[in-house]
């Protein structure tokens, strides 16, 4: 019996991408880089934290020292304008505001910094649909380790076996497994539908109309 449902937040709660890029665009052009990336190459490099997606728009071609100053002014930059486009997906607040009714716990589990994601939560969420926010911090791993997932289970009071997780990509897949957790995937975020099935999901969603019918 399922008692929670965990989400990623960009890309399977929240289209994010366009304020994403235009951050990284900014700290590219503060380091003297012409910022040549499109929507859909920001879309390749987000999954495993804003660090991450900062080194892949740089080509891995930056020292650490660098990277921390980038990630730095990445922070900044998109706090700033973090809900300047971020929209919910058709369906989205439709969908929690069912699962809520009927009871089920729900947690956000992602890699973006714990700041931005309670945020973009609470601003996008209005009516406190969710028990628990679980974003990244300097000192805790990421996903795909099953951590974020696992202390969102502590956090509602949940076991593996009680709960489902969407997400967007196949790191959240890969998340979900981890954790012991029955990984949906879903096809509306940032993530090719070849690279969702790759992962191996329990099964694909193409809309926010089939996350109630799973629970």
């Amino acid at each position: 019996m399922i008692k929670c449902a965990l989400f990623d937040l960009d890309g399977t709660l929240v289209n994010t991408i366009v304020d994403l890029g235009r951050a990284v665009d900014y700290v590219l052009e503060q380091f003297g880089c012409n910022a040549k990336w499109t929507v859909d190459d920001y879309k390749r490099f987000v999954g495993n934290g804003a660090k991450k997606l900062i080194d892949r728009a740089f080509s891995h071609t930056i020292d650490e020292f660098q990277l921390d100053k980038a990630y730095e002014l990445f922070k900044e930059k998109y706090n700033a304008i973090l809900l300047d486009n971020a929209k919910a997906y058709d369906g989205i607040i439709e969908a929690v505001k069912e699962l809520k009714a009927k009871g089920i716990k729900l947690a956000v589990v992602t890699n973006k910094p714990q700041a931005s994601a309670v945020l973009m939560v609470e601003s996008i969420f209005k009516n406190d649909f969710f028990d628990a926010i679980v974003g990244a911090a300097e000192d805790t791993p990421k996903k795909p380790d099953p951590y974020p997932a696992n202390k969102a289970l502590a956090l509602l009071g949940c076991k593996p076996s009680e709960a489902i997780y969407f997400g967007d990509s196949d790191i959240d897949v890969y998340t979900a497994k981890n954790a012991g957790i029955e990984a949906v995937a879903c096809s509306w975020g940032f993530r090719s539908r070849e690279s969702l099935m790759a992962a191996e999901p329990s099964v694909i969603i193409d809309s926010a109309d089939y996350i109630v019918k799973l629970i």
